[in-house]
């Protein structure tokens, strides 16, 4: 499409805004993450003579260098809410492979150069993709659709049951420029 098709159309009785690029011609997301150090991964399923295979997180990937220093699941409830959260030195890794949830940021680092930017992305089981959540990114899961959600995380250092890395907010904070509930 050239620019002259985003042009406004003659004639029209209102008027509206053009969508922009979302993906390639290859279906590949156009959508980088807008808050510094954020990073995302598509991955593609491959089919199988008995189902799909579906790679999670592969170092050569690149997109950091930390370690996986933990890996857990968290199953969500149709409609559940995971509240917002941030972690001090803590690195996440969120990978949903059933269902679908939305993963809003909220970056809450002040020296940051996205400081006070919100980002959102939808993921699940039929487009999967790997979202990379430095420290002091605020984050939040909201699960869609009718069934159960099921998310990965492959943090690079393992839970501290003494001392937790955890700071949380409720869904609806007023600190945070978007609400999850």
């Amino acid at each position: 499409m050239s620019s002259d098709d985003h042009a406004m159309p003659d004639g029209w009785m209102a008027t509206g805004t053009p969508d922009r690029q979302t993906v390639t011609s290859d279906w590949l997301a156009i959508d980088p993450p807008s808050i510094d150090g954020v990073t995302i991964k598509e991955i593609r399923p491959v089919a199988t003579s008995n189902g799909y295979l579906t790679e999670v997180f592969r170092d050569e990937w690149g997109l950091d260098p930390s370690p996986v220093g933990q890996v857990f699941q968290r199953t969500m409830y149709p409609g559940a809410v995971t509240g917002w959260h941030a972690h001090k030195v803590t690195l996440d890794r969120l990978f949903c492979c059933a269902g679908s949830v939305r993963i809003s940021l909220y970056d809450g680092r002040k020296a940051s150069p996205s400081f006070g930017t919100v980002w959102h992305k939808i993921l699940g089981a039929l487009r999967p993709a790997i979202v990379i959540i430095p420290p002091g990114v605020w984050h939040g899961v909201t699960a869609l659709g009718p069934e159960i959600a099921l998310l990965l995380n492959l943090v690079d250092k393992a839970y501290a049951y003494d001392a937790p890395d955890h700071w949380r907010l409720p869904p609806d904070t007023e600190q945070i420029p978007y609400k999850l509930v």
